[in-house]
């Protein structure tokens, strides 16, 4: 009876071991995602900006095709050879004697009138835009990778607090519990404090899926198909600007300001250009011309010279000549639309940047500690029946209010920044 015994304890002690090692090297959701997560710091996100992501790849794209266009601008145009015969019998016999004669030619058109050169200087220029559309490409792109990069640190620390508030409204539902079966409160109070844990797990669960949605944007952004991590504080440094001289360096320094003036300067060229298409090229020409019928008269063996040259009397470019001119005031009215508009960015820029720097001074000079000692003070009264139901969640969902406010302002200030580093076009704070 005891080797029975016996042999049963064994059995259920294999079972117990063979369970335990399965629970140890079966993977858990949480801990296997943390680990195949790659992270990155801002400054490694924005180096893998400028070489995995498709859209700064196709951006500059565009500059080999502007280059494409100037080595088209550059050749010259192919001469023509045209080989004729004559003296062919149709329908009779040649006479003795007679043999079937030919000509070969050979002409090559001019480019006169500078047209040549005003093709290159808009080729040139056309490379010189391109350039600049592209880095200016890349300048929206960078923006969106740093939104990117602080909406995953800010869903970080969101997810953080949420855990935390989570387990700490766990134990006054546990405490409340123990209050509850000794009498001090009725079931009612306790199933409300309890049904209030609904709001802090839908919390967590809204902050998790928040932050698997930006890990996942900040890895397209970076040119992978993996949720990437960002590593980093969020933080919004104070920076002084004014507006304007940010207007200034905005000129100065924004690649589509740049791109809209060498469009302008392209478009001024193409008018050039087609008012000298108003005056023709000449096509010079030369031929050979062998015939054996010299009984007639002819020469064996002649060369000859010849030119041709279109005559402009009915169509002159008019209609060339008004487009190119309409594309110039568009570029210089484009131009200065952009101006003003930038203007305006700035201006805008800089009044969200100092307005949400001052909510987050607010939030730090004191409310996220009146919030925390207001909860504490809350809870601490309610466990010894100071306090009301009411009170105990009044201040729990203050508290919970004041924190993600704060995260949300620290969030909306830092974005603020990297906002006004965009419009003005160069970094105003260290990463």
């Amino acid at each position: 009876m005891n080797d029975g015994v016996w042999a049963r304890g064994g059995a259920s002690a294999r079972a117990f071991l063979l369970g335990t090692l399965l629970l140890l090297i079966m993977p858990r959701p949480g801990l296997a995602e943390e680990a195949t997560t790659q992270s990155v710091t801002l400054p490694e996100a924005l180096a893998l900006l400028e070489t995995q992501n498709p859209d700064t790849l196709a951006a500059r794209l565009q500059i080999a095709d502007a280059e494409a266009e100037r080595i088209r601008a550059r050749l010259y145009e192919n001469p023509t050879m045209s080989v004729d015969t004559d003296n062919i019998g149709v329908g009779h016999v040649p006479p003795v004697g007679d043999t079937i004669g030919g000509t070969v030619r050979l002409d090559q058109p001019l480019t006169l009138w500078g047209k040549r050169r005003l093709r290159m200087a808009g080729a040139d220029v056309g490379v010189a835009a391109a350039t600049q559309q592209a880095r200016d490409a890349v300048r929206e792109l960078r923006a969106a990778v740093k939104d990117a990069f602080f909406q995953s640190l800010h869903d970080a620390r969101l997810v953080s607090f949420a855990t935390d508030n989570q387990a700490r409204y766990q134990r006054v539902i546990e405490l409340n519990g123990r209050r509850f079966h000794s009498g001090d409160i009725s079931e009612v109070e306790f199933r409300k404090i309890e049904l209030e844990n609904l709001k802090f797990e839908t919390d967590l669960e809204d902050a998790r899926r928040s932050l698997g949605e930006s890990r996942q944007l900040l890895g397209r952004l970076i040119g992978v198909d993996h949720p990437v991590a960002a590593s980093g504080e969020l933080t919004a440094p104070p920076v002084t600007v004014g507006d304007t001289d940010l207007v200034a360096a905005a000129v100065g320094s924004r690649p589509d300001v740049a791109a809209a003036q060498r469009q302008r300067e392209q478009a001024d060229l193409a008018v050039q250009l087609a008012r000298r298409e108003r005056y023709p090229d000449v096509t010079v020409g030369a031929d050979y011309t062998r015939s054996q019928f010299v009984s007639a008269g002819d020469i064996r063996n002649t060369i000859g010279f010849g030119f041709s040259v279109p005559l402009p009397l009915l169509n002159q470019n008019q209609a060339d000549i008004a487009k190119t001119e309409v594309a110039l005031h568009q570029a210089e009215t484009d131009l200065a639309r952009l101006r003003l508009d930038i203007a305006q960015q700035v201006h805008d820029a800089v009044e969200r940047y100092q307005s949400l720097q001052r909510v987050r001074q607010m939030f730090e000079s004191g409310y996220l500690d009146r919030a925390h000692l207001a909860v504490t003070a809350a809870e601490t009264s309610q466990r010894v029946g100071a306090a009301s139901l009411l009170e105990l969640l009044d201040a729990e969902r203050t508290y919970t209010e004041t924190q993600t406010d704060y995260l949300d302002t620290l969030l909306a200030a830092r974005t603020s920044l990297d906002n006004l580093e965009k419009v003005v076009g160069k970094e105003l704070a260290s990463q």
